[in-house]
């Protein structure tokens, strides 16, 4: 192990369910949280409306009761609410704070503004109502100039109330009895339970972002299964087409029939592998070298080969005896199990002539390999004489220096090579008898010592050489010796 960590990387599906998921929770929680905020908002309108409604009633109720000297059941009547246990509290303040009604403060200066006993004295102080002390810097704000209705949330008792301070103005026609020295005579306080609305709405929002987080469940799953079967499936079965390619496989396609992009590029990977399939069958017919020549450049260039010809003995009679279709079956097994072999051996072949298979062999060990395939090509075709109707092989093997590089035209050309080593090669196979293999001299002097059965040397005449050439026969099992005067021939 190196120490490194392989990222895991999520999925084309993943990805694309995530984003999904993160834009319904996104786009639908932001709807939620608008909906929550209109249904608080609207709440909080319809409760401030209320009360304000509310407080006008009873500052038109206090004028009336006031004016025509009837504070008595002013006072009774702010009991009196405050006793119904409708849902609503209500309290009244004097400008300073100080609770109305609770003493005889207001009683005493009425009585001294008007200059004579506007209304009797309390023998006896009146309890405090349970308004408690008010919030002084929200009377504060409705005491100021200009007045304003204050309105505030409060809790008590485990309760939320929705609360209004009402200033009460000390309009001319009060300053008789009140004195013209203030504007705010004092402040109306009403409060209103909310718990139970507040309870319904936490219900309601609840409720409402269940429903939000099972609708963004459902659409997630249903966009999902569509954006898969739309834009996933079709790219991933590209992708495997893909590795199916990559391992050699061209048969596959993708059956994707839009006129979209996804089915665009369908169509152009499907014809992109028919492309390389067409190629690929090619390369049966053009030899590994021509391949490596068009990546590598195309230039000629003088190397040293082990060329290995063969060539099918008495196919001519054969062609006379049979028909058609049984002398390609015949032949094309024949050159398919040479070519496996050659290629096994790590060679190249260069062309088919007919019945004859030319191969190039390179690397130090060519030779070698050159002579195993050889002899695995014979023993192959003696072993499977019955299924090739006994024909049989002559084989000539030739190293040296030859000129690699690409012959033919501009709209034709094939990437092999030229030389005396080739020349020599075809010679010996020409002048080989069936099942039998030649070897030059160059190619025997490359061979490790017992690598090989060789028996020789033995001179032969090769067609366009004025001297005979030494040759040597690769045998099936080690020489039992002979002669081998310059006169005999192969």
């Amino acid at each position: 192990m190196d120490g490194t960590r392989t990222r895991r990387s999520l999925g084309l599906a993943g990805r694309i369910n995530l984003v999904v998921v993160m834009t319904l929770v996104l786009g639908l929680g932001l709807v939620a949280w608008l909906f929550a905020a209109s249904l608080t908002s609207a709440r909080e309108s319809i409760v401030d409306r209320n009360l304000q409604h509310e407080s006008d009633i009873l500052y038109l109720s206090i004028e009336n009761f006031m004016m025509p000297g009837e504070a008595p059941i002013a006072a009774r009547f702010f009991s009196e609410v405050a006793g119904l246990g409708s849902g609503y509290r209500l309290g009244l303040y004097r400008r300073n704070g100080e609770e109305a009604f609770s003493d005889n403060a207001t009683i005493n200066t009425v009585n001294a503004n008007v200059g004579r006993i506007r209304f009797q004295p309390r023998s006896a102080t009146v309890a405090p109502s349970s308004m408690g002390i008010p919030e002084r810097p929200l009377l504060e704000r409705a005491t100021s100039i200009p007045p304003e209705s204050v309105f505030f949330m409060w809790k008590e008792g485990g309760k939320t109330y929705k609360r209004v301070y009402r200033p009460l103005l000390n309009l001319p026609k009060c300053t008789a009895c009140h004195g013209s020295d203030h504007t705010i005579r004092g402040v109306i306080d009403l409060r209103a339970d909310i718990s139970d609305t507040l309870r319904a709405e936490t219900v309601t929002v609840a409720a409402s972002a269940s429903g939000f987080a099972l609708m963004s469940i459902a659409l997630a799953a249903i966009i999902g299964r569509l954006l898969r079967a739309v834009v996933v499936d079709p790219v991933l079965a590209i992708g495997r087409l893909c590795l199916d390619v990559t391992g050699g496989d061209f048969s596959g396609r993708v059956d994707v029939e839009r006129n979209d992009e996804i089915g665009g590029l369908a169509s152009t990977v499907n014809g992109m592998v028919e492309g390389l399939r067409e190629r690929y069958e090619l390369t049966k017919y053009v030899s590994v070298g021509t391949i490596s020549s068009l990546a590598s450049g195309q230039d000629a260039r003088r190397v040293e080969r082990t060329l290995l010809f063969t060539d099918v003995r008495g196919f001519t009679s054969y062609t006379e005896k049979h028909g058609a279709e049984a002398i390609l079956a015949v032949l094309n097994r024949l050159l398919d199990n040479q070519a496996q072999i050659i290629v096994g051996c790590g060679g190249d072949i260069d062309k088919f002539v007919g019945d004859e298979v030319v191969a190039v062999f390179s690397g130090d060990d060519a030779p070698v390999r050159a002579c195993d395939a050889a002899s695995k090509i014979r023993a192959a075709v003696s072993a499977g004489a019955d299924l090739y109707d006994s024909l049989a092989v002559g084989i000539g093997i030739s190293t040296g220096q030859v000129v690699q590089g690409m012959v033919g035209s501009s709209r034709r050309a094939d990437f092999t090579v030229l030389g005396d080593a080739v020349n020599i090669a075809s010679r010996l196979c020409a002048l080989a008898k069936p099942g039998q293999i030649l070897l030059c001299d160059c190619t025997r002097d490359r061979l490790p010592s017992g690598a090989f059965p060789i028996d020789g040397p033995y001179k032969a005449r090769l067609k366009g050489k004025a001297e005979r050439q030494t040759v040597y026969i690769m045998t099936e099992s080690p020489a039992a010796g002979g002669k081998k005067e310059a006169g005999d021939e192969a």
